[in-house]
């Protein structure tokens, strides 16, 4: 059982009461047989065993209580000392520390013994003392205080920030507060780095001209760039705010807020939405088009608790398009004449569009892997100049690539063909389209072969010419020398008259492949 002052008076008064009543009765029963004198003795030996009785019993009551008293303060003693938070007593007069528990050594460093040689003010910097010094250190107001956050020192020098809640106290006789102190560096340099960080987050999402915004499950706005806020005002003419419920802005057109809010919808439900938007944003401005891409924000448990959201400005990207287009259809009416195959290369997408013409030139089937199917029919010993001719013009930032290759046909029969391309640049001159034409020079090929063909020829005849027939032409003239030496020699007269006409048969035939060989030369020219 556990005493209490009210427990042990109320024992005694139990005790004195039933010693009085039954001792009474006890010694009147007694005088009866034995008289009033004997009584009489026996009435101060039962004073005396009463005071006897008592004095046992308030002092066996007194020391469990005393015991009590030391383990609970035992116990409050150990609280205090071993509590793993730094806790420290402090004089509200002198500011000199009056007590101090280990985890409060372990924290700046000095010993218990150091501590109660010192004040507050040797664990603060010289720019907080004053600050300390002005605050109410009174105790007349029991509640706990937070004093906010500070600086304190280590006694190997370092800073920590802290938190200190108090609570005004009597210890010793002093008045007296007990302060608990939390060590909160590491979480204010944590905050530190992520505000930073969060700056320079800020800082890079407002250096672009995307629009970037990201939203909770409540269609709250939670982040934004000035691109952002700067559309959203010219919409709606509000100033946007974060934390605000984003609402969808009136549109004319009901089926563009759909498609928004369908998008938000799909998004938050873990899905990655795109699609391209258009719109005016001022009265009288031309129509502005943009990519929109929205993805969910998953948390650690990938619960979705957000979608991030970026819109990019492609209205210069749209209205090359349609020059291009427009373009490209001036050019097929044209090409329907002069029977060349378009080609039209998306680079951000890598998709390759092909007109019909293509397909009839080559005897293809029309196929969405156009692209594809042009790469593996290029002749192999064309692949590889072809293919790094388009690279280095793309490398060199170059509007014009041209070239001449072997593309396998459907039919496995290859044929020679003319490529010319125009090559377009975005704004970050990085290339988005390769417009392109292709000739067929099969016939133009296969003549410029016969006619090199041709050219083979007339050397083998002006070789033959010139080494063949001349060197026996020359021959005879030399046996023709001999014969009239002979003949005017023995004075034959009827030889000496054929000699001449010989001589000039064997100089019109020389003069005559003199003539061949000048024209071969010519026409290999």
């Amino acid at each position: 059982m556990k005493l209490t002052p009210f427990t042990i008076a109320f024992l005694y008064l139990i005790v004195g009461v039933c010693w009085i009543v039954f001792s009474d009765r006890l010694l009147a029963t007694v005088a009866q047989h034995t008289g009033w004198v004997f009584v009489e003795h026996m009435q101060t030996a039962k004073g005396i065993a009463y005071v006897v009785i008592t004095a046992v019993l308030l002092f066996i009551f007194i020391r469990k209580l005393h015991t009590q008293l030391s383990r609970a303060e035992e116990d409050y003693k150990r609280l205090f000392l071993e509590n793993p938070q730094p806790l420290y007593v402090f004089d509200v007069q002198t500011f000199r520390f009056l007590e101090i528990n280990k985890a409060t050594e372990t924290q700046y460093g000095y010993t218990r013994d150091e501590f109660l040689r010192m004040t507050l003010l040797d664990i603060r910097p010289p720019e907080e003392r004053s600050r300390f010094l002005a605050l109410n250190h009174s105790i007349a107001d029991t509640s706990i205080h937070y004093w906010g956050r500070w600086k304190h020192l280590r006694k190997d020098g370092q800073t920590l920030i802290v938190e200190i809640f108090t609570h005004p106290v009597v210890f010793q006789g002093r008045d007296a507060r007990l302060t608990y102190v939390r060590d909160v560096t590491a979480m204010v340099q944590a905050q530190e780095q992520l505000e930073e960080l969060g700056n320079k987050l800020q800082a890079i999402i407002n250096s672009t001209d995307d629009a970037i915004w990201a939203i909770d499950k409540h269609y709250r706005l939670l982040v934004c760039n000035q691109a952002f806020a700067s559309i959203m005002q010219q919409r709606t003419g509000r100033v946007v705010q974060i934390g605000q419920e984003l609402s969808i802005p009136d549109y004319d057109n009901p089926q563009q807020a759909n498609r928004w809010m369908d998008a938000y919808r799909r998004a938050l439900a873990g899905e990655k939405v795109e699609f391209e938007e258009n719109d005016v944003l001022q009265p009288g401005e031309k129509p502005r088009y943009a990519h929109v891409s929205m993805h969910p924000i998953l948390d650690a448990n990938q619960k979705v608790i957000g979608a991030a959201c970026i819109l990019h400005d492609i209205t210069s990207l749209k209205e090359h398009e349609i020059q291009l287009k427009e373009a490209l259809e001036r050019y097929n009416l044209v090409t329907k004449a002069t029977n060349d195959a378009i080609w039209d290369w998306d680079i951000l997408h890598d998709r390759v569009v092909f007109n019909d013409q293509f397909w009839q030139m080559f005897g293809f089937e029309p196929t969405d892997e156009g692209g594809k199917l042009w790469e593996e029919h290029l002749h192999p010993d064309d692949k590889e100049r072809v293919l790094q001719g388009i690279q280095q013009a793309l490398n060199e930032k170059r509007n014009l690539w041209a070239d001449e290759y072997r593309l396998r046909c459907g039919n496995g029969k290859y044929k020679y063909v003319l490529d010319r391309a125009y090559i377009l640049y975005d704004e970050q001159q990085r290339p988005v389209r390769m417009i392109g034409a292709t000739q067929d020079i099969q016939i133009q090929k296969e003549y410029e072969q016969a006619i090199l063909r041709q050219n083979e020829q007339l050397r083998e005849i002006a070789y033959i010419s010139s080494h063949e027939v001349r060197g026996p032409a020359s021959a005879l003239m030399g046996l023709f020398m001999l014969m009239k030496e002979q003949y005017i020699a023995q004075n034959n007269q009827e030889y000496q008259e054929l000699l001449p006409l010989i001589r000039e048969s064997l100089e019109q035939l020389d003069s005559v492949i003199h003539k061949i060989v000048d024209k071969t030369s010519q026409l290999m020219q």
